[in-house]
C-alpha cells in the first residue's frame, strides 16, 4: 500500500481527501503544518507528498525546497492560487502534478495514479511545428525556449483532444469532461479555450485542432515529411 503525507490546513478538505484517499487503498499521514510535516516526514518513508501551497507557518513550496536535492519522493502541489508563476515555480521546485483548487477528487485520483505509473518514464511530449507540448508540466515551449504554461481548463481541453485523436470530439463530450473544473462550463467557453490554445500552437493551430462542423473538434498531428 503506498503511502502518502497530506500536509493541509484546510481541516474539511483534509479530513475528506483521508477518507477518500484511504477508501482508494492509499495510507495516508495528515498533517496541517510546516513543523509537523517535517516531523512526519523525518519518521517516515512516503511514497508521495500532497502539498497545499498556502499554510499558516509557511508555504508548502518551502517544505519542497527544504527536500530538494536530498530526497526523490515525488509530489503534488494543490493551491487556490493556480497563476502561471505559481505554477512555473513548482515545477522549478520538481512537482510532479499542479492542481488549482477547487479541483474533482477524480481528477485528482488520476494525477496520483499516473504519478505513480509514470515517475521512472521520460516527459511525456509532443512536437508540433516549432512548438513542444509537455503534458507533464501544463506547457507548450517555442524554438528558442519560451514557454507558454496553460491553464487547468487548457490543459484538460487539450489533452482531451489527444487521448481521442484521431476521434473528433463532440462538445458534448468536452463539457462533460469539464464539468468540475468550470463551474458553468459552457459552448462559449470552449470555444475561446480553442482560440486560445490555436494562438499557442502558433501559424499551424488550426491545423493541428480543426473543427469538425456540427460535431465539435478533432487533434490532428501534422506528419513531417521525409526529406
Amino acid at each position: 500500500m503506498n503511502k502518502i503525507l497530506l500536509l493541509e490546513d484546510d481541516q474539511s478538505l483534509g479530513a475528506t481527501l483521508c477518507e477518500r484517499l484511504g477508501s482508494a487503498e492509499y495510507k495516508v499521514v495528515w498533517v496541517c503544518d510546516i513543523a509537523s510535516a517535517q516531523s512526519a516526514f523525518s519518521q517516515n518513508k512516503f511514497d508521495l507528498l500532497i502539498l497545499d501551497v498556502g499554510l499558516p507557518d509557511g508555504s508548502g513550496f518551502d517544505f519542497a525546497k527544504s527536500l530538494k536535492g536530498q530526497d526523490s519522493t515525488p509530489f503534488i502541489f494543490l493551491t487556490a492560487q493556480g497563476s502561471a508563476l505559481d505554477r512555473l515555480k513548482g515545477y522549478e521546485l520538481g512537482a510532479a502534478e499542479f492542481i488549482p483548487k477547487p479541483f474533482v477528487f477524480k481528477e485528482l485520483l488520476l494525477r496520483i495514479q499516473r504519478v505513480f505509473k509514470d515517475r521512472h518514464l521520460p516527459l511525456q511530449t509532443i512536437e508540433c511545428g516549432e512548438k513542444t507540448i509537455n503534458l507533464d508540466t501544463m506547457s507548450v515551449s517555442d524554438s528558442d525556449g519560451k514557454i507558454t504554461y496553460l491553464s487547468n481548463r487548457e490543459y484538460k481541453l487539450l489533452s482531451i483532444l489527444i487521448q481521442r485523436a484521431p476521434r473528433p470530439v463532440s462538445r458534448d463530450e468536452i463539457l462533460d469532461e469539464l464539468c468540475g473544473q468550470d463551474q458553468f462550463p459552457s459552448n462559449r467557453t470552449i470555444d475561446n479555450s480553442i482560440v486560445r490554445l490555436r494562438q499557442i500552437l502558433g501559424d499551424t493551430g488550426a491545423q493541428y485542432i480543426r473543427s469538425i462542423r456540427s460535431v465539435g473538434y478533432q487533434w490532428v498531428p501534422i506528419r513531417k515529411e521525409k526529406p
